[in-house]
């Protein structure tokens, strides 16, 4: 069976049409058609968005315009946010793939998956960052790495394109993210069950959270997964007693 994920491009609170218009313009060029703004600084009905936009200024008309972020996030199978700013084995909040990692991680899910650009002045924040399942960058030069944001659309919207338009067969269902959530609570209670330190404790639960992003689990295996923590917390409930 052929699945595709449904995109959703969500930017967050721009202040400039020009960069609303482009990246509406990018969307269509490669068949993405669902925008979300989160409070946006500008009008999107306005003259000089619909100039950028050129012919895809539909794609204007049809976005949805939220309040806040988290809004969204909630109807979201799937968060991807982007950065330009990356980190390593002590900022794991900003630990990326590239837009082509990306293409074929999502190639796998049939979800609904919001791809998230920051601001233009400081981009995602870290609280914000941490809503998301998996944190995108694109490779640039050492001296100027940072990307107008439109930009930055045009090459994962065109990794993409490029990867969702093969053909594809898919012989299992991806867990939605109710079955995520409730996989990664069950890991982080029995972390809270264990003697570990509490400043790992929290450390273990962001990585968890970060592989079962990037691991793009089935229904069955999370139901497995559940299955295994739930017996270990009942084991180590001191009560023997399970609440969820």
């Amino acid at each position: 069976m052929i699945s595709m994920p449904k995109i959703y491009v969500i930017l967050v609170e721009p202040i400039y049409p020009g960069n609303i218009g482009f990246i509406a313009r990018v969307m269509k060029n490669f068949g993405f058609k669902n925008l979300i703004v989160i409070n946006p600084k500008v009008n999107l009905s306005s003259k000089e968005c619909r100039i950028f936009a050129s012919h895809a200024s539909d794609i204007l008309e049809n976005a949805i315009i939220l309040n806040s972020l988290n809004e969204c996030c909630s109807k979201m199978d799937f968060l991807v946010g982007t950065t330009s700013k990356i980190g390593g084995d002590y900022n794991i909040l900003r630990i990326p793939v590239s837009p082509r990692d990306l293409a074929y991680l999502l190639s796998e899910v049939d979800g609904d998956v919001g791809i998230i650009f920051g601001r233009e002045t400081y981009g995602l924040s870290n609280e914000e960052l941490e809503l998301c399942d998996v944190i995108v960058t694109i490779p640039a030069s050492a001296e100027y790495p940072v990307l107008n944001v439109s930009h930055a659309a045009a090459i994962i919207l065109y990794e993409l394109f490029l990867i969702l338009n093969r053909p594809f067969f898919k012989g299992f269902r991806e867990a939605s993210r109710i079955e995520k959530n409730i996989l990664i609570n069950c890991f982080n209670e029995l972390v809270n069950l264990i003697d570990y330190p509490v400043f790992r404790k929290e450390i273990a639960k962001v990585i968890f959270k970060h592989v079962i992003g990037r691991a793009f689990i089935s229904g069955r295996e999370a139901y497995t997964l559940i299955g295994i923590f739930k017996k270990l917390i009942k084991e180590l409930k001191p009560s023997n007693l399970m609440e969820f």
